[in-house]
């Protein structure tokens, strides 16, 4: 079954593609359901405890932790049959299924698994541990926090920030990545990186972003000043020269002609975009055609057949033609 997260009145459940209520809103947060659970907080002795709900809005996993920090910043979900989530003291943890303790609680931030590794911090530094809870990787590399996702296992590579040299962590251009064993595949040397997407990362020198192919080549020219990825073949690319946003395709090529203020990924077919000179955004396929008006404040991009939109006067989820399933009240 596959859910969407609701708010009404302050408290959150769960509708399903067709807009019917499934999860009745009950809770104070929760967050996509994810291998069949979602992570939840109610009121519980004047502050917000948290557990796993199932499918049914029934709790899997009491609600016997925290419902505050690292937990609220959509770390704390299943994935590979573990989650992170946030202990009573403040220190996170991973949990199975069942809700037993598969780590202790000392790590500062925990973030999902992603084929097989972990990343987690102690002390400031960043690490990454296998499914037995084993720090395979030394917690020795400093992660931008804003941005750790992009520090997650992806095609077999990690970026981190390497504690080289005479500044260490201070140094600006000492990114690089590893692989799961620890190793260096590509020597700190970059002001900034993305994960890898669809064989390529983005990655940054000191004024400029290009992208870079799994064996550590430059496959084109192109270059931006906006963070981007490849999504369903195409990423979306800021131009220069006219000053707007596009989508090129592997080989540097543009598919769709800078056009933009803003610009979305392409997921399920579909991209969100906002035209200049226009203040609402609309979606777009992969041909560049406007297949859903812009009328929207602001999109999300589909998942599962649905967006989450707002308007002025009104805000749920469209499907693929447009339409509201839900609307909140």
């Amino acid at each position: 079954m596959v859910l969407f997260k609701i708010q009404e009145k302050s408290k959150c459940g769960f509708i399903n593609e067709n807009g019917d209520m499934v999860v009745s809103p009950k809770f104070e947060k929760v967050f996509d359901f994810n291998e069949g659970l979602s992570w939840a907080a109610i009121m519980k002795d004047d502050k917000w405890a948290a557990g796993f709900i199932n499918e049914t809005g029934e709790w899997a996993i009491e609600p016997n932790f925290s419902g505050y920090g690292w937990s609220m910043l959509d770390s704390s979900y299943f994935s590979e049959g573990l989650a992170p989530i946030q202990s009573k003291t403040g220190k996170m943890l991973f949990i199975n299924k069942q809700g037993d303790s598969v780590t202790d609680a000392i790590y500062e931030s925990a973030h999902p698994f992603s084929e097989g590794r972990a990343l987690v911090s102690r002390n400031g530094l960043y690490g990454y541990i296998d499914h037995s809870g084993n720090e395979v990787i030394e917690c020795k590399y400093g992660i931008k926090t804003a941005f750790s996702r992009n520090s997650r296992f992806s095609e077999g590579l990690a970026m981190v920030r390497f504690n080289v040299g005479d500044d260490g962590l201070k140094s600006e251009d000492n990114y690089g990545y590893i692989n799961k064993d620890g190793d260096i595949v590509f020597d700190p040397q970059f002001f900034y990186a993305n994960a890898f997407s669809e064989g390529f990362t983005m990655i940054k020198d000191r004024y400029d972003y290009y992208f870079m192919n799994i064996e550590g080549e430059i496959p084109f020219e192109q270059t931006t000043q906006v963070a981007t990825s490849f999504s369903e073949g195409l990423a979306d690319m800021y131009d220069t020269e006219t000053e707007s946003m596009g989508f090129i395709n592997t080989s540097g090529e543009w598919i769709i002609k800078p056009q933009f203020s803003k610009t979305s990924r392409f997921t399920e077919g579909l991209a969100c975009v906002k035209r200049i000179g226009i203040r609402t955004e609309g979606f777009i396929n992969t041909s560049g055609e406007m297949v859903i008006s812009p009328k929207f404040k602001t999109a999300l991009p589909f998942k599962n057949g649905l967006a989450y939109v707002e308007e002025k006067d009104k805000k749920g989820y469209i499907n693929m033609s447009g339409e509201y399933v839900w609307e909140s009240k």
